[in-house]
């Protein structure tokens, strides 16, 4: 192992670092840079004089580099003062010694600009770099905002003894509830007095079927034992007929038929329902069948 190898810590097939072409910058700096330049300070604390080189304060900031851009080097390169064709009628050594010189700035010109190419893409990839990171840090800080804030919402044991534990309601906010109650109470109340209507209803259609006098009964017991002995025998034959030869089935689908019918047209036992009366109160059956004898009487 030769000593060269030691400078990179035994390690073979490192290559060394590439010599900088520039040692100057070619540009002033940009924006990033003149904030990191500003952040710089010579590490003196405030009203802490700066020593002394030469009789002159150090800056508390080092100026900017002076920069020479890659066109005004190009013009300090010293070609020969002949051209290649000229070259060509001197002697062999001579002319060898121009044309090395002519090639050695022409190579010189086009690294300078190969090297301004690389020093543009390596700036472009650290504005890339520095504006993700700036985004990170704006997320970051929008976070922590939202974080504090809903830390600031939740109440302490001071805003908890001078404001209480529970909002009071505001003048509109209780008025509303008000209102809103009342609503809940009239509605609660017209639901049990239609309820109470409906079964009232319903008890005035099934008394058409008491017997309150003594002429009923003697009429209702005779039409029972004389008038209608045979339509019931006659009918309790058929339903004992359907009863043995189709089911049960059969009498459960009479009754739910018969209950589909009054839901359905709101009546009460093939007898007008709570709502049928309603919209006859109201005038909205009357309405709804001249609107549909006026419709037939357009089309015909």
């Amino acid at each position: 192992m030769g000593k060269g190898v030691l400078k990179y810590g035994g390690k073979s097939g490192i290559l060394p670092k590439t010599k900088a072409i520039f040692h100057r910058p070619i540009r002033p700096l940009n924006e990033i840079e003149l904030q990191k330049e500003k952040a710089k300070e010579s590490g003196y604390a405030e009203g802490v004089p700066t020593p002394k080189i030469n009789g002159k304060h150090l800056p508390r900031q080092q100026p900017p580099r002076k920069y020479i851009t890659v066109e005004d080097r190009i013009k300090h390169i010293k070609y020969p003062p002949m051209s290649l064709r000229e070259m060509n009628d001197l002697p062999a050594e001579e002319r060898d010694a121009y044309k090395r010189a002519y090639y050695r700035a022409e190579f010189l010109k086009e690294a300078y600009l190969e090297e301004e190419k690389r020093l543009k893409k390596i700036d472009e990839l650290k504005k890339g770099v520095h504006e993700k990171e700036l985004a990170k840090q704006r997320q970051f800080e929008e976070e922590r905002k939202a974080d504090s804030s809903n830390i600031a919402s939740l109440p302490t044991m001071q805003k908890i003894l001078e404001q209480g534990l529970v909002r009071r309601r505001t003048p509109e906010e209780q008025e509303l509830l008000k209102e809103q109650r009342k609503l809940n109470r009239r509605s609660k109340e017209l639901h049990e007095k239609e309820m109470k209507a409906q079964k009232l209803l319903e008890l005035y259609h099934s008394a058409a079927k008491f017997i309150t006098t003594e002429e009923q009964l003697e009429e209702a017991i005779y039409r029972a034992f004389e008038v209608d002995a045979g339509k019931f025998e006659s009918a309790q034959t058929s339903i004992e007929t359907k009863l043995l030869s189709r089911s049960a089935g059969y009498l459960v689908g009479e009754v739910n038929e018969l209950k589909i019918t009054d839901a359905v047209l709101g009546q009460i036992n093939g007898k007008p329902g709570l709502e049928q009366i309603k919209d006859v109160l109201s005038g909205t059956r009357e309405q709804t069948k001249r609107e549909a004898q006026l419709n037939l009487s357009n089309e015909i």
